[in-house]
């Protein structure tokens, strides 16, 4: 049975967490709201992919519909805000989800940034057993 830990509860260093995550023993996770507090700290972010980036950009996508739906409510038809509304919620929601999923990705290639987080207690392991090869912290 898989059971879920997080740093403070073992210490996997980055060689043998790529390792057991290559061999599907280990399932790697990180929490939505806490990737996306990682997006808006520049000093935690990856700094060998272009997750933050991203992020950002689809942020950026999102308020611009909003924006520009309320543009065309005034210019055209009252309800393109609710499209806009929609849109907005649905863009900032899969991006929100994917920034967590990139940070995963980033993590695999980017042993720094691994690093850091794993510092403050960010990742979630959901593995089968504790074993020899993985260090418990009482």
């Amino acid at each position: 049975m898989k059971k879920m830990y997080d740093c403070k509860q073992i210490n996997l260093t980055h060689a043998r967490m790529v390792e057991l995550r290559n061999d599907g023993k280990l399932n790697l996770g990180i929490n939505e709201d806490f990737a996306s507090r990682i997006a808006n700290n520049s000093k935690l972010g990856p700094t060998k992919t272009s997750a933050n980036i991203a992020f950002h950009f689809w942020n950026w996508v999102a308020f611009s519909l909003f924006i520009y739906t309320i543009y065309l409510s005034f210019e055209s038809n009252w309800w393109w805000f609710l499209f806009g509304i929609v849109g907005t919620i649905f863009i900032y929601k899969a991006n929100k989800k994917g920034n967590g999923e990139n940070y995963l990705d980033a993590a695999m290639v980017d042993e720094d940034f691994y690093e850091r987080i794993r510092d403050i207690n960010g990742w979630s392991y959901q593995i089968e057993e504790l074993n020899n090869d993985t260090t418990h912290k009482p």
